[in-house]
């Protein structure tokens, strides 16, 4: 069978970050996809060809840190991850067009609604977050991991180390489909780069996007899972308050990550809304 998509690789910084083109028409917009946390490529291996199909580009890629990009696995910042998402868009507008779409799920949303709200260019035609950890702090600190992290930040200080984010927030809790729980936590390129350290964690709990989104002016779908195990709705809702004009939320029935579960009912919903959109 014909491979569906190209590998490239993309320079962020001094870093080479491994990707996925899928080229349908170069006239036609491209929508870079951001993956989870510690997670890499593979969320989109089967979301991706669909979008293809139905006319648009895809470049799916690996955070540096995380799959097969550069990087020291569990030391990152969102700083990071913004640039390697910018380098990205660069790759497309110096090789396809300007026609740039951010879609992030979980983490990728994070880091989409980011970077649009640092794009004073407005040269990013839409962005679609789905699942965003809005404020991480709301739902991941409990008591006892507050103390955990208390207590790693202060042997961190003695003896460098990494903490696996499973003990805030395992697989159970994002997926329900036993079978790619199982693929996913015997891959090692997953659960390497789902060990950050500490100064990794320290950056995530100050997160807080509901003021990030308010310096994106471009138009944003939002979408939250109602089956979403992970966070609560109010993520979602509090985004949405927050945001500008256009917006638009949707509350699917699906988790915390359609485009692994339940990728053709979340292909139904994107491109039911980029149609509206003139791009």
């Amino acid at each position: 069978m014909k491979q569906e998509f190209e590998e490239i690789k993309i320079k962020s910084g001094d870093l080479n970050l491994c990707g996925k083109l899928y080229l349908a028409d170069k006239s036609k917009p491209t929508i870079i996809l951001l993956h989870g946390l510690g997670f890499h490529s593979f969320e989109y291996d089967t979301f991706a060809p669909l979008l293809m199909k139905e006319g648009y580009n895809c470049l799916s890629f690996d955070f540096r840190c995380c799959g097969k990009s550069d990087g020291k696995r569990g030391y990152w910042t969102l700083t990071d991850y913004v640039e390697d998402a910018k380098s990205v868009i660069n790759y497309v507008k110096q090789n396809i067009n300007d026609k740039v779409i951010l879609y992030g799920n979980s983490l990728g949303a994070v880091v989409a609604i980011t970077v649009a709200g640092q794009d004073q260019d407005y040269k990013i035609k839409a962005i679609v977050s789905a699942n965003c950890a809005t404020r991480i702090t709301d739902f991941a600190l409990t008591p006892f991991r507050k103390f955990l992290v208390l207590l790693c930040s202060f042997l961190f200080k003695i003896v460098p180390f990494r903490v696996s984010v499973n003990y805030f927030i395992p697989y159970s809790l994002i997926l329900t489909n036993k079978e790619i729980i199982h693929n996913i936590a015997i891959d090692k390129t997953v659960t390497e780069a789902r060990k950050f350290s500490i100064s990794t964690y320290l950056d995530m709990f100050s997160w807080d996007m509901t003021k990030i989104v308010q310096k994106v002016k471009v138009p944003i779908l939002i979408l939250q899972g109602k089956k979403d195990r992970l966070q609560p709705l109010s993520q979602a809702t509090m985004l949405f308050d927050a945001a500008n004009e256009p917006k638009r939320l949707i509350m699917t029935e699906s988790g915390h990550l359609p485009n692994l579960e339940n990728p053709e009912y979340l292909k139904d919903i994107l491109i039911g809304w980029l149609k509206k959109l003139p791009l």
